[in-house]
């Protein structure tokens, strides 16, 4: 929602361009948050592309009436449904050799008849990351968080995302966003920001091979960020901190690993993977001797071909510690059949039908491969017998 921000409206000139961001566009939502960028009316020409509800490529150039680093406004002929995803590319003079301009990615915040333009629409983008992508002179100070940073050298940089995804699995939130535990919500808005506008994917789309990872970083750090900036999850997360450091009974631990095995199950229900690694990770410290623990992030690791290496070796350690765990094994012959090794997924859904017979999926599996799998038993029980009719 876009409301409207009487303390900007001096500099923000026309009517229509006294219109403020009041809540983010994802990768992150924030409740209650107020604009974090300052917005200055401005005119930069640019070309809005989008998909309209009959599947259309719309175009249009225009420019914008006013911007900052979380989004823009512009005037338009068209009239976009709100949340529609849309590419921005700044239109700029080509000079020698200068290649095709960036593309940003952003969503329709708001879109409303012009009330000083017939015809016309006022309409409100977000940027997907916000970012000072304008160029512009003399722009205001906090705006230099988002300004772009100088190009780093790729083994370097390569080094440090993976030892921040190492940091996402051992580290708390606050060491991983580095922040004390009393600082206020700003504080942590600000850091979580300055590590997305280097680590953030969109930042670094001509080495398409570092995605995976990037994804990974920046969904682990989004759940610390969204942890640490609500009140009750920030609440939970410290009990669950004092209680791994004050617990020292078995008990202790297994209470403690069940509210990072909640968390890890919260964050799989939205589908966030990385999440559910990072809370995993914190119930086997908690648990170690858990084969379920263990066969579960297995799972959630083959979901990520980066960390394949590391779910071989906690399915394997799942079935060490319980030989007669079915997920384990099921899990690790899915993995072993992605990393094309199907004699090996074999035995594992034998062990499978070994335990349960009459378990569906791996007997589907082994059809697939081509490996006749042990009838499920028929046996029925006496009561049917007895009062079976021919």
């Amino acid at each position: 929602m876009w409301t409207k921000s009487p303390a900007h409206v001096a500099q923000a000139g026309p009517q229509e361009s006294a219109f403020s961001v009041s809540e983010q566009n994802p990768p992150i939502s924030t409740s209650g948050a107020q604009r974090r960028t300052t917005r200055i009316a401005h005119t930069i020409p640019l070309r809005v592309t989008w998909v309209d509800g009959k599947a259309r490529t719309v175009a249009e150039e225009t420019a914008t009436i006013s911007i900052n680093c979380h989004g823009f406004r512009y005037l338009s002929k068209q009239r976009p449904q709100i949340h529609t995803k849309v590419t921005i590319k700044l239109v700029v003079k080509k000079e020698g050799n200068a290649g095709d301009p960036p593309a940003y990615t952003g969503r329709v915040a708001f879109v409303r008849k012009s009330q000083r333009l017939d015809g016309l629409y006022l309409v409100g983008v977000e940027l997907e990351i916000p970012s000072n992508i304008w160029n512009v002179d003399e722009a205001p100070e906090d705006w230099a968080a988002f300004s772009p940073r100088a190009e780093e050298n790729p083994v370097s940089f390569l080094a440090e995302v993976d030892r921040m995804l190492q940091s996402t699995r051992t580290e708390t939130f606050y060491q991983l966003l580095n922040v004390e535990r009393d600082a206020p919500r700003s504080e942590v808005k600000r850091n979580f920001y300055q590590l997305a506008g280097r680590f953030h994917p969109d930042h670094h789309m001509e080495h398409p091979e570092w995605t995976p990872r990037l994804l990974t970083l920046m969904e682990g750090l989004t759940t610390a960020y969204k942890t640490l900036s609500d009140d009750r999850t920030k609440k939970e997360y410290d009990l669950l901190l004092a209680r791994g450091a004050a617990g020292n009974g078995s008990s202790d631990s297994r209470g403690l690993a069940q509210g990072y095995l909640q968390k890890a199950q919260e964050c799989m229900a939205e589908k966030n993977i990385a999440g559910s690694i990072l809370w995993l990770h914190r119930a086997i410290e908690s648990e170690p001797g858990s084969s379920s623990h263990r066969a579960m992030l297995g799972r959630c690791l083959s979901a990520v071909p980066e960390y394949r290496r590391e779910a071989i070796e906690q399915f394997e350690m799942a079935i060490e510690l319980d030989s007669r765990n079915v997920a384990a094994h099921l899990g690790y012959g899915e993995l072993l059949e992605i990393l094309k090794a199907p004699w090996r997924a074999r035995s594992h859904y034998m062990r499978v039908l070994e335990l349960d017979a009459n378990h569906r999926e791996a007997r589907e599996r082994l059809n697939r491969l081509g490996v006749g799998a042990p009838r499920a038993s028929s046996k029925r029980s006496l009561l049917g017998r007895l009062t079976r009719r021919r």
